[in-house]
């Protein structure tokens, strides 16, 4: 049985084709196949599904969609595992299993051979990843993943093509993909390398001038040190320049590097247009109170220092997480895109507002920011401001504040209108206005939305009723609201406290985790709370409420968690009483 996903969803069987069912249904099956043979909880199913607003019907659907796949694929097919489900795969049975496996074969090879092997790969899309399911929020998460597997795998293509001497036949393909891409570098530089081994010098230095252009004036960026140093070679006819094949085992391996970079098991990182502009110092072996005024990236489980950067570099800087990456943004330095396991900066885009941006949501292939004057979506992938809306009119310049996904809708505050205002993602229609006095923070999940007001405390909002379905008693002022676990959690930094509420919005548990407790993020069972006047970052265990504690003797700012992974900012010197 064929199972297909580089395209629209499909599921062969020889010549048959399977039916599949309707978009939720289909949802269902892919989620599964996403997940590759390992098991998806039934209430994460819901949760993505359903986008955080369920009906009470819903784990009956889910039931009967599994019945139906069944019938389908056959009884043995889906697994009932735990509380969860999980879809049985033979060897290649996934078009994008054998799309990584190929893309890996060509690894130490001759140039000849990584291009029939890439080609092969690059032959079994059939369009865009999951065409046919693109508009489902859940599948926002996941495109962005595999669209950049795909463009990094055809860059790795024409590395090897390149090698071959084949400049002429691939100008046309690089053109179309430069107008397609235009801010990623790597495809810049082959399309002028193609151009001046094919004769055409000017040309060349004229797709320099018009991509180094377009990363000055829609990014603020200066390219990238191998994309300078590609046209003073250019410039002066540098003789290695000329389209011979590789003389040693050289170029071979740092192409077949460049592969096993770009091509793991389960997505590919983007080699971004600010990969070059900032060096990522390792601290490895620094006693945590001993670094200084920095942004870290932290293993939890060894406390070791992954990586940090001054703080000088991004002043007043805010951490948030999208898509199993970590975004920091600074008046200073725009908004950055970072690679958790090794604190590889993976791009650098300027937010829409500029310093009148507020905050931030990536999902997918698409940033949503706020700011003093409305709502922008950024898309990732043409690298660009697609679409702004203005769902208010400012007074006083506070503007739209906190911001969420749920039930299908982007959630904002609007923090002087006094509301909450869902809005139509693809249109930026306004769906619902909710009365909340003074809103900032918004969080979503495990079925609800909560935010955080100034006079009324937490406060949940049920998607489906667009109305408050309960008010929390928690203590004022609060600082932040997260969602995680199936609770809400808010921090009282006056306090040092972090409450932890249930859906009915009753307190079930009261952590004291030190001075100043702000930033709450939750990641794989764990709340982490930024404890500023304390210099402490800690982790609570949502079951069991166990505390651990890091203890960096400074003064400490935002954060945010991606499984062990955290990264905060150490904001000032030394605290006195250390």
């Amino acid at each position: 049985m064929d199972f297909r996903i580089l395209g629209p969803l499909e599921v062969a069987d020889g010549g048959d084709r399977r039916s599949l069912g309707g978009v939720k249904q289909r949802s269902l099956l892919a989620l599964l196949l996403l997940a590759r043979g390992h098991s998806v909880a039934t209430d994460r199913l819901i949760d993505e599904i359903w986008d955080g607003g369920p009906p009470e019907t819903s784990r009956k659907s889910v039931q009967k969609y599994v019945v139906n796949l069944r019938a389908s694929l056959g009884n043995e097919r889906i697994r009932t595992m735990g509380r969860g489900y999980a879809i049985e795969l033979e060897p290649n049975e996934l078009d994008l299993q054998r799309f990584e496996d190929l893309a890996r074969s060509a690894e130490s090879v001759s140039p000849r051979r990584a291009v029939s092997e890439l080609r092969s790969a690059l032959a079994l899309v059939r369009g865009e990843p999951l065409a046919d399911l693109r508009d489902q929020p859940w599948a926002e998460r996941e495109l962005g993943h595999l669209d950049e597997l795909l463009v990094t795998v055809t860059e790795a293509c024409h590395d090897a093509e390149l090698e071959l001497g084949e400049d002429r036949r691939l100008v046309p393909e690089l053109e179309n993909l430069v107008a397609k891409h235009p801010y990623r570098e790597r495809l810049l530089e082959q399309l002028m390398l193609a151009l001046y081994r094919s004769g055409r010098q000017a040309e060349a230095l004229a797709v320099y001038r018009r991509g180094a252009s377009r990363l000055r004036v829609d990014l603020g960026l200066e390219p990238s040190e191998s994309l300078r140093h590609l046209e003073q070679r250019i410039l002066t006819q540098d003789p290695s320049l000329a389209s011979t094949r590789p003389r040693t085992g050289l170029r071979p391996r740092k192409r077949s590097q460049s592969i096993r970079r770009r091509v793991a098991i389960a997505s590919v990182l983007a080699v971004g247009v600010a990969a070059t502009l900032w060096l990522v110092v390792p601290a490895g072996g620094h006693s945590l109170a001993k670094l200084g005024p920095s942004i870290v990236l932290l293993d939890t489980r060894n406390a070791k220092v992954i990586a940090r950067w001054p703080y000088r570099d991004y002043r007043f800087p805010w951490v948030t997480t999208g898509d199993g990456k970590f975004w920091l943004a600074s008046f200073t330095n725009g908004f950055t895109e970072v690679d958790p396991r090794s604190g590889r900066i993976v791009r650098r885009l300027l937010p829409p507002f500029g310093n009148a941006t507020n905050l931030a949501l990536p999902r997918g292939r698409n940033v949503w920011f706020t700011g003093r004057i409305g709502l922008a979506r950024y898309d990732l992938v043409s690298n660009q401001v697609v679409a702004r809306y203005e769902p208010f009119r400012p007074r006083h310049g506070f503007g739209l504040y906190g911001i969420t996904r749920a039930a299908g809708s982007i959630w904002v505050a609007d923090v002087e209108g006094n509301e909450v205002i869902r809005v139509r993602p693809r249109t930026g229609a306004v769906e619902a206005r909710i009365h909340v006095p003074k809103p900032w923070w918004l969080s979503s999940g495990e079925g609800g939305l909560w935010v955080s007001s100034d006079s009324k405390g937490l406060l949940r909002i049920d998607p489906r009723l667009n109305a408050i379905a309960a008010v929390a008693p928690v203590p004022e002022p609060i600082d932040e609201v997260v969602v995680g676990g199936g609770f809400a959690w808010a921090t009282n930094g006056k306090r040092g406290t972090v409450s932890k509420v249930d859906s009915a919005g009753r307190i079930v548990a009261t952590y004291r985790t030190g001075r100043g407790a702000h930033e709450p993020s939750f990641s794989a069972g764990k709340l982490w709370v930024s404890n500023q006047s304390s210099g402490t970052l800690t982790s609570i265990d949502d079951t069991t409420g166990a505390q651990r504690a890091f203890r960096f003797g400074h003064t400490v700012g935002t954060e945010a968690a991606l499984g062990r992974y955290v990264m905060l900012a150490i904001t000032r010197g030394a605290l006195a009483n250390d």
